[in-house]
């Protein structure tokens, strides 16, 4: 009988004497562990390593190491036992899980049954248990014990650890949930040593060291490469170092957290872009690749910029937009794709210049100059209140009711329906 066993068969009665030796040799071991992690700065190879020996220790039966990723919104395992067939695994920072919910509230929780609604409901009212992962992989989670790693100083959360299943089923003991504690700081004060480390740096180009197709030191040298060259390290890492696009792209996705859009030689230039010029185009970096009835399909380099800048959405208002990124190289062929590689009809200081407007579409600046119109018209009375509301409809049209009484139908691509008031006649126009 193990001396952790001898502890739970009496859970929370006082130690006699073979349980105080049972509790030193419990700390003793844990104390081995801790001082490996201390050691290195490796903490994941040094979990890694002593998983089984933390799972034997705790009596449990898997276990699950969590680091918070840079973006702060989710946990992301760094160490796993059990779940080999998954080689990344991510949680949102929720009550969607236990582990997330963990991440979200900084306390730890002891399970006895992780598919007691009423256990769950407990710690919160909207706490849930992840159990797709049981139904994916036929293993039956029961007990739990997770508790996060926060920064000393800042409170800052640094990860989440997780023990999964007392081999004597039943809840983890107090002794556990001290050592546990324990075993908790200590993974914290290196997480945080690590955080402090500059080595630390995100990039676009993680994934292609973590998938062993570039190295640190050969991402240094494509940088001070293209910085003595003047261009892209897209294109040194393709050119000189021949990493395929669609592994940059692959790169680019992970890094935006969208989706990834290589260049294909039977793409039709879509309808959207009659309007659009290519200097635009090249100033902006993004395209329109796709449009399917409200929906537009928009490729970028960077995600990020185009969306703070909030100039897709300004022209196009009522249409579902999805982001998709692609390399430098994979962009520039698409522009030449849709434009012709010697189109030239516009000046990157006239494209600079030009008002956003040119970009729709002819109906809907018609459209626009109606409401204008009608705007204008409406101010011209006495005391005018008008309402503008904007929104989808299928048949794409307008009506617009004069004062005679007659209704005008426009066509466009946006919707626009607003009621004027004219408080001295007491008569109404809609368009």
């Amino acid at each position: 009988m193990s001396f952790v066993r001898r502890i739970q068969e009496d859970q929370y009665d006082v130690y006699d004497n073979d349980d105080v030796h049972a509790r030193l040799q419990f700390f003793k071991h844990l104390q081995t562990i801790t001082n490996a992690i201390h050691s290195t700065s490796n903490i994941e190879q040094i979990m890694l390593d002593m998983s089984q020996r933390i799972c034997e220790l705790f009596e449990c039966e898997r276990l699950t190491l969590y680091s918070v990723n840079y973006r702060k919104n989710a946990i992301e395992s760094k160490v796993k036992t059990g779940l080999s067939s998954f080689k990344d695994f991510a949680l949102p920072i929720s009550e969607k899980s236990v582990a997330g919910y963990v991440a979200m509230s900084k306390q730890t929780i002891n399970l006895s049954n992780v598919y007691d609604e009423a256990e769950l409901k407990t710690h919160s009212p909207n706490l849930e248990f992840l159990r797709r992962v049981d139904q994916r992989t036929g293993f039956r989670t029961k007990q739990m014990m997770v508790g996060p790693l926060v920064h000393e100083q800042s409170n800052e959360l640094l990860g989440v650890l997780q023990l999964i299943n007392n081999r004597n089923d039943c809840q983890f003991p107090p002794l556990l949930e001290e050592g546990f504690r324990y075993l908790r700081n200590t993974l914290a004060v290196a997480f945080a040593q690590r955080l402090m480390s500059p080595q630390v740096i995100h990039t676009k180009f993680d994934s292609l060291i973590k998938s062993s197709i570039l190295s640190i030191p050969e991402l240094g040298l494509a940088a001070r490469a293209a910085r003595r060259k003047g261009v892209d390290v897209e294109e040194i890492l393709i050119d000189e170092f021949e990493v395929k696009p669609a592994d940059i792209g692959q790169s680019l996705a992970a890094y935006f957290e969208c989706g990834y859009q290589p260049y294909k030689a039977d793409r039709v230039r879509p309808d959207a872009l009659k309007n659009f010029k290519r200097a635009y185009v090249e100033d902006h970096h993004w395209i329109v690749l796709e449009e399917n009835a409200d929906n537009l399909i928009i490729m970028t380099t960077d995600p990020e910029r185009v969306m703070a800048s909030r100039i897709v959405h300004s022209l196009f208002p009522i249409a579902k937009i999805q982001y998709c990124v692609t390399t430098q190289r994979e962009f520039q062929q698409t522009v030449d794709q849709f434009f012709g590689e010697n189109e030239n009809t516009i000046t990157h200081i006239e494209a600079a210049n030009q008002d956003a407007i040119e970009t729709v579409t002819a109906a809907e600046t018609a459209l626009l100059a109606q409401v204008r119109e009608t705007i204008a018209n409406a101010f011209g009375k006495n005391h005018p209140e008008f309402q503008i509301d904007v929104r989808s409809r299928e048949d794409k049209t307008v009506s617009r009711m004069h004062k005679d009484g007659s209704v005008q139908r426009i066509a466009g691509q946006v919707i626009v329906d607003f009621h004027v008031d004219f408080l001295d006649t007491g008569m109404s126009a809609s368009a």
